[in-house]
């Protein structure tokens, strides 16, 4: 495509206006002249006359050299001019809503076979180039693989690097990270660069139903209820209900009808399902969770471990009141619950048969216990040691404590106590919490919309609204960082719960649920209560082993970054080893190894999020694996960009107008465009002054030699 030629010219290079060299040229007639008119005596004949034009000539040739005559060589070379094709390859280019259901990244496949073909004839050099951010070299056809649309960061790193004479883009508009193609447009008009646009893409809205999040507990306990939580996106569904069905080794266990959209076409609705599912035998099980709307169906399995896991429960109290009467009975009949009760009434003694003789406050009597219950009693029924290992207990063991004081208003010197920090709530003083107890106003129970979210305080069919009041409630001042749970019709705070570290406190402000037991037994008292405990010692969950490896998150698109931490479990006192390294199984056998790096007494790494599908991690080096708690890392293809896959022409009409550039939804009328010929002429010149030429000094010498050789030869002076 590169052509040269090469041209030779004569100038005074000294002499910059053409007066100049007619100035000089006059000189050296001068000089010329006055060489001829006052030569002297001469030699007879021709002779003398050779002589007078030698030193004539002589004298006008050094007059001329003053301007500096020079030969001037000029080498022309015709060089390509730089054309770039930067292209969209987010996930939305995938997108098939081009003529003939072609997806929109083959638009720029087009471009770029047509431009490679043409190169030569319009002399161009033509670079193909991904807008990631990283203005990445493509080879082949363009593939629409990015998890995010950075066309305005895209745009700045392509012209920054490349500088090219123009600039042609391919993409549908749409931005969903980083700068904006108003910052791009700024770049390129500082630069000057000429931009081409060509836009692909429709407004059309195809149906779409994106499973987003399946929340579930990796640690399953054995025959109870573990809640499973759905989330997920609908886009452009007709109306009607989306399906969520819980399938357990392919059978359903449970489902729920979501209302879907009102109208068709809707561009994006989140929705959420809650279902449940129980397990009979333990070790590995797998979930399987599948949505479906209007013919689309997508699924997501899930893997969990099942183990027998009877819930540990520690019941103080000062006196056997009716609520902690009915409560341990209720708890007795549970077979998935341990109890061991205790009352303070003159000195602490066993309350029934079972549990250690002496108050297991101690830290390895603790462990034990997955939830500890306070009833209507203080810190001064308790040793300062007792009070720091359950606070210990709470927030590194991740057990959980559950209040529910009393008529007395004992509670309420926990607030000066050892256990002041963990508190959810400020508890009322004792003479507020009597003058409640005295005018005994009725209050009903109402589940908050975030107990509702978390699964928790569900009573089975009925509203805890509808059973009989309660007339022993003093409701509390929720303190800042908790979560009020339940309340009262007035919407008084009457449940509350905190984390604490690994573990979380939650308060009880009735003590009178006993009232639900008219004509029913335990099965509104014990729903109530059983479903706190087990929501209070969740953070006991992770404790089966000495070591706790995860990823975060768990759910990660590829290319994603996720952490990996490796973490002895709370109050765990073991052997920390120099090294350790995670491998991580996937489908097709594949495996990837990375080492970890220490962080305290844990360890901790980063790997990016490999290719789609289920990686089971676990240990590689360091930690035995049978002493690690595993977790699964679930790598899904990247939806957010095709969530509204909508193209945004005005966005690129803006981009074009701020450059003085063009927009085009045709190829062909693209290339029209174009020029027949990017073709650009770069010039170098040597000059060559013959002032410094041998020719030029044998010129002048010769003349005046020849001229003195004739004046001798004569013997003139």
């Amino acid at each position: 495509m590169a052509g040269e030629l090469t041209t030779t010219a004569f100038s005074f290079a000294r002499l910059g206006e053409p007066w100049q060299v007619g100035v000089l040229c006059v000189c050296a007639a001068i000089a010329a002249w006055a060489a001829w008119r006052w030569y002297g005596p001469r030699a007879p004949g021709l002779a003398g006359g050779v002589a007078r034009v030698c030193r004539s000539l002589a004298m006008a040739v050094l007059v001329l050299l003053l301007g500096w005559p020079a030969l001037i060589r000029t080498d022309t070379t015709m060089l390509p001019g730089s054309v770039v094709l930067a292209v969209d390859t987010s996930a939305s280019m995938a997108h098939a809503d081009l003529p003939g259901g072609a997806p929109r990244i083959s638009a720029a496949t087009d471009l770029a076979a047509r431009l490679r073909a043409e190169a030569a004839q319009r002399r161009m050099r033509l670079g193909v180039f991904a807008l990631d951010g990283e203005a990445t070299a493509l080879a082949g056809a363009p593939q629409a693989v990015g998890t995010a649309s950075p066309l305005g960061d895209g745009l700045i790193a392509v012209a920054g690097a490349q500088r090219p004479d123009l600039l042609i883009v391919v993409s549908d508009g749409r931005v969903t990270g980083g700068s904006s193609l108003g910052a791009a447009a700024g770049f390129l008009r500082e630069r000057d660069t000429r931009l081409l646009v060509l836009a692909t893409g429709g407004e059309r809205l195809d149906p779409e139903l994106f499973l987003d999040e399946v929340a579930v507990n990796r640690e399953a306990a054995l025959d109870e209820l573990e809640p499973v939580t759905v989330r997920l996106s609908a886009r452009a569904l007709p109306p009607g209900a989306v399906l969520v069905e819980l399938l357990q080794d392919g059978t359903v266990v449970d489902r729920a009808e979501i209302p879907g959209p009102d109208e068709a076409g809707e561009a994006l609705r989140v929705l959420e399902a809650r279902l449940g599912a129980t397990f009979r035998a333990e070790g590995p099980a797998r979930l399987t969770v599948r949505a479906s709307a209007a013919g689309i169906v997508r699924t997501q399995d899930l893997g969990l471990t099942v183990r027998e896991r009877r819930l540990g429960v520690l019941l103080l109290d000062r006196q056997p009141r009716y609520e902690m009467r009915y409560l341990r009975e209720a708890l007795k009949r549970d077979s998935g619950a341990t109890l061991h009760a205790y009352l303070a009434d003159g000195r602490w003694r066993r309350w029934g048969a079972d549990g250690p003789e002496r108050l297991p406050l101690t830290t390895a009597d603790l462990a034990a216990y997955d939830a500890v219950i306070l009833g209507d009693l203080g810190p001064e029924a308790f040793q300062d040691a007792d009070l720091t290992a359950l606070a210990n207990h709470v927030r590194r063991a991740g057990a959980g404590l559950v209040l529910i004081p009393g008529e007395t208003g004992a509670a309420a010197g926990w607030m000066r106590s050892l256990l002041a920090e963990l508190l959810p709530a400020t508890l009322p003083s004792a003479e507020v919490v009597a003058r409640g107890y005295r005018e005994q106003r009725a209050r009903r129970l109402v589940r908050t919309p975030l107990a509702e979210s978390l699964g928790l305080l569900d009573s089975g069919g009925v509203a805890w609204a509808e059973l009989p009041p309660l007339l022993g409630a003093t409701p509390c001042e929720p303190r800042p960082g908790s979560e009020v749970l339940a309340a009262d019709q007035d919407g008084a705070a009457l449940v509350v719960a905190r984390s604490a570290g690994a573990g979380r406190v939650v308060l009880v402000a009735a003590d009178d649920a006993w009232r639900w037991r008219r004509g029913v037994g335990d099965r509104y008292l014990h729903r109530f209560h059983s479903q706190l405990l087990r929501y209070a010692g969740a953070g006991r969950r992770a404790g089966f082993q000495p070591w706790r490896l995860t990823a975060s998150p768990r759910r990660a698109h590829p290319g994603e970054a996720v952490a990996i931490d490796l973490s002895p479990a709370a109050g765990v006192d073991i052997e920390i080893p120099e090294q350790a390294s995670v491998r991580f199984a996937g489908p097709d056998g594949a495996e990837v190894v990375v080492a970890l790096t220490r962080r305290g007494r844990g360890f901790t790494g980063r790997i990016t999020a490999p290719a789609p599908g289920i990686w089971t991690v676990g240990m590689a080096a360091g930690v035995a694996a049978d002493r690690v708690e595993t977790g699964e890392l679930l790598v899904v293809p990247s939806e957010d960009e095709r969530r509204d896959p909508r193209a945004d022409r005005p966005a690129l009409d803006a981009l074009a107008a701020a450059v003085g550039g063009q927009v085009f939804s045709d190829p062909a009328a693209l290339l029209a465009a174009l020029p027949g010929d990017f073709g650009q002429a770069e010039s170098a010149s040597l000059e060559r002054g013959l002032w410094d030429t041998w020719w030029m000094l044998a010129l002048v010498v010769g003349l005046l030699g020849l001229d003195w050789a004739i004046r001798r030869h004569h013997r003139l002076p």
